[in-house]
């Protein structure tokens, strides 16, 4: 196995997204096989020498970065291994550091789609396994959740847990039991209840649910992925998307509720007016004086396309829309171009972000639908008297917004955490989550603890023990290692 210990060359695996500082590490493992991940996972658990999965580095919460200890780095597992057939059903088996870009390529050669759509394509799909992302198509397809048909996972202890869809499930009372290679590993659900809406804030945790789902969104707390299978579908005969611009806030909001339940689109996103001056600079041709913009796409066939661009029209009217502010694809230039209009929002914040040398608080949260106005009305309310440059932008189809506070001082930084706070605190009354995509990491504790509570958190480290008894892996993802020390 490949071993690094050079600094200059650790140093690259001690930073993601999150900007999250002060990591460090003794030394770098590139593993090629499961059995080198279970020796080493073995000696390590041994010596009690903590050990952080790292993935592709773009995370936005610190998962990937480590405080002591060793990393594991997935890079050289990156292999497309087979695809599986069986009358409909249409499976890919990858490794975990195979990049999302690689599988959507793979599949549309083959006439099909991997629809998870997160907007880093470069991401490993192990870290979209991890964290349950999902993006701006998961208003119709859902969450990378849907699409986990089998995981093989090596557990700290060097055992291999070969974990397929519909086989082991919890108990009425909330039990499982998991046959391993030489034990039967038994535990307890928590009694904390998540919201019945998209959501990655730590185990998931659902009556009857399938123990797969439990590693889906785990945050490489509970084992490392070395092998992932994942459900293709049938590609669309042709998509119909755009961009439209609004003279408001709120007519924004009403015509996405409207499309949305209407129409079923795959895909609705927002922009607010500070999302679009920051893409002004770019696209000059953005309306000056555009309060919103909704970026949208919608499956459809050669022969149902202009009935349904017909209903689009309608509605641009019925909500103000000057026809001459929607910008339409009328092919597959257009749309990627569109697509590139949506990711270079995330870029342009990365770059303040770096200029201002503080770490922005972005928020993740989804709300259900009764409780999305007020939420947007608390998010200006909060924002705008805070005095820090801000945006909001956001897969507004699932009302699930990214607000983002850009501070350029220590003074704003910690003015927007407080406010990250009150958000989340508002969140949680009205039924929604504090992480809807990214997860937890090391920079969401306090957020998670206000929606699960303290025995929730505990109940979470006791999960994790019964998993990784010697308590190594992932430490400070999701919760805190103090935690483990706690039962």
């Amino acid at each position: 196995m490949i071993t690094k210990t050079d600094p200059d060359i650790i140093i690259s695996y001690l930073e993601d997204y999150s900007g999250l500082k002060g990591g460090f590490a003794d030394r770098v493992y590139l593993p090629s096989s499961s059995q080198e991940i279970a020796e080493l996972l073995k000696d390590c658990s041994a010596s009690r020498t903590p050990v952080t999965v790292s993935g592709a580095g773009t995370g936005v919460t610190g998962g990937r970065i480590p405080y002591g200890g060793a990393v594991v780095s997935l890079e050289n597992l990156n292999k497309i291994m087979a695809m599986r057939k069986i009358k409909e059903l249409a499976t890919l088996i990858v490794q975990p550091a195979a990049r999302v870009s690689q599988v959507k390529n793979f599949a549309l050669i083959n006439g099909l789609i991997y629809p998870p759509d997160p907007t880093e394509t470069s991401s490993f799909i192990g870290g979209n396994v991890s964290t349950n992302a999902s993006g701006s198509r998961g208003l119709k397809y859902g969450s990378t959740r849907k699409y986990v048909t089998r995981l093989k996972i090596v557990l700290t202890t060097g055992e291999i847990l070969n974990l397929k869809r519909g086989e082991i499930f919890a108990s009425s009372e909330g039990f499982f039991k998991v046959p391993l290679e030489k034990r039967l590993l038994e535990f307890k659900l928590p009694s904390y209840k998540l919201p019945n809406i998209k959501s990655a804030a730590g185990y998931y945790n659902y009556p009857g649910m399938d123990l797969i789902d439990l590693f889906i969104g785990h945050e490489g707390t509970l084992g490392v992925f070395t092998e992932i299978e994942l459900k293709l579908l049938p590609s669309p005969e042709k998509l119909l998307a755009g961009i439209a611009f609004f003279s408001s806030e709120q007519s924004s909001w009403e015509f996405v509720r409207e499309t949305r339940d209407t129409l079923k689109p795959a895909s609705l996103e927002y922009f607010d007016h500070n999302a679009l001056a920051l893409l002004m600079t770019d696209y000059p041709q953005v309306p000056p004086n555009a309060r919103a913009a909704i970026f949208f796409e919608h499956e459809t066939t050669e022969a149902s396309e202009s009935l349904v661009l017909g209903k689009y029209s309608g509605l641009f009217v019925k909500y103000g829309v000057n026809p001459e502010r929607v910008w339409l694809s009328s092919g597959a230039r257009d749309l990627e171009a569109f697509r590139e209009f949506r990711h270079r929002l995330p870029e342009k914040v990365n770059e303040i972000v770096k200029k201002n040398g503080f770490a922005k608080t972005g928020t993740d949260i989804a709300v259900p639908d009764a409780g999305f106005s007020e939420m947007m009305a608390y998010y200006y309310e909060l924002l705008e008297a805070s005095g820090i440059q801000h945006l909001i932008f956001g897969h507004i189809g699932e009302n699930h917004m990214h607000a983002n506070l850009l501070p350029s001082s220590e003074t704003d930084y910690n003015k927007s955490r407080e406010i990250y706070k009150k958000l989340a605190a508002k969140a949680i009354a009205l039924g929604g989550t504090v992480s809807a995509e990214h997860g937890i990491g090391k920079v969401k504790h306090s957020f998670l603890e206000q929606l699960v509570g303290r025995e929730g958190m505990l109940e979470m480290a006791g999960i994790k023990k019964a998993f990784d008894p010697a308590c190594i892996l992932g430490l400070d993802n999701i919760f805190p290692k103090e935690l483990l020390q706690s039962r």
